[in-house]
């Protein structure tokens, strides 16, 4: 054999030897399950939340404590990005059955699908108000994302934010008692958390980043704090803060994806998603909770599809 020949044998071993090694680090199982109690109330509240173990995103909901799992959603488009109402009776979601990515509600069974938007564009994460009778979510219109608010019937949309062309504003969430909302608006790799008036007036920036992060944002239901992701030491990671930007404590701190938090109804735990898409792992995504004062971690969902954007019950 040739000089050439042994010195393709040689490199094709240190390549076989380099993968190996990556494959072996990157096994680090970060779904381990912490000592995290589980408590009786557990089983009485719920979370929604998207599976693709159907082989299309369905919408599932599960109790806290990870029993009594139920799809509630069966066909053959997307359905997203659910939330509650406020009385936890009925679920907005947005889906594709109309063959353009709408809003929808329907009862929390699954039962009584109805469509709000017919805006024929792209719609992203609807919130729901706490006083029951809005929608806020975001949807591009000439190559821009905004703000909107929609009645639950579907009328009078309004534009709560004015993005130019380079700049996008998404996730909106509500405050408990529905005067404000949180959001993101980024402007190619820079992410910022703003806050607003309901009605879209007095825009502020309570955290600012030099580059892309999560930015998915949610209040405490006592009104106090904010759970965000932020891009932070390459991976994404969790955050809580004041309500005015302040006091910011991290939460998580790993190398893997970490987002779309929802506080539980008492503000002691957080759900969200740890989604490992790190090199040759699977591309799962499961549901899990922290105790935020203790930072202990449960699994709620263990399996090898990807499960997301969980909302926990009111």
């Amino acid at each position: 054999m040739g000089g050439v020949g042994k010195s393709i044998i040689f490199l094709v071993i240190v390549l076989i030897f380099f993968i190996t090694a990556a494959f072996f680090v990157t096994q680090v199982d970060y779904r381990s399950k912490d000592p995290l109690e589980v408590e009786s109330s557990f089983s009485k509240e719920k979370i929604v939340f998207t599976t693709e173990r159907k082989g299309d995103t369905e919408i599932a909901i599960i109790n806290a404590d990870g029993s009594s799992e139920e799809i509630i959603t069966d066909n053959h488009v997307a359905d997203e990005q659910p939330d509650w109402s406020p009385d936890n009776s009925q679920i907005v979601f947005t889906s594709y059955r109309s063959g353009k990515k709408e809003i929808h509600i329907m009862n929390s069974d699954g039962s009584n699908v109805r469509q709000v938007t017919d805006m024929e564009t792209i719609i992203d994460y609807p919130s729901w108000s706490p006083d029951g009778k809005l929608i806020a979510f975001s949807a591009w219109k000439d190559g821009i994302k905004n703000i909107y608010t929609i009645n639950t019937n579907g009328s009078n949309l309004k534009k709560l934010t004015e993005g130019k062309k380079e700049v996008h504003n998404e996730y909106p969430s509500w405050s408990p008692d529905g005067s404000k909302i949180v959001y993101r608006s980024d402007k190619g790799l820079k992410a910022d958390i703003y806050i607003m008036n309901r009605d879209g007036s007095n825009k502020r920036k309570l955290v600012e980043k030099s580059f892309f992060d999560g930015g998915y944002a949610d209040f405490s239901p006592d009104g106090n704090r904010i759970v965000f992701t932020s891009f932070t030491e390459g991976s994404k990671e969790l955050f809580i803060m004041d309500v005015n930007g302040e006091n910011i404590e991290r939460l998580t701190d790993n190398d893997i994806y970490e987002g779309f938090p929802s506080w539980s109804s008492d503000c002691k735990k957080i759900t969200f998603i740890k989604y490992d898409d790190r090199f040759l792992r699977p591309k799962y995504a499961d549901i899990h909770i922290m105790d935020v004062d203790s930072k202990k971690i449960r699994e709620v969902t263990d399996n090898l599809f990807k499960e997301n954007h969980p909302s926990w019950s009111n």
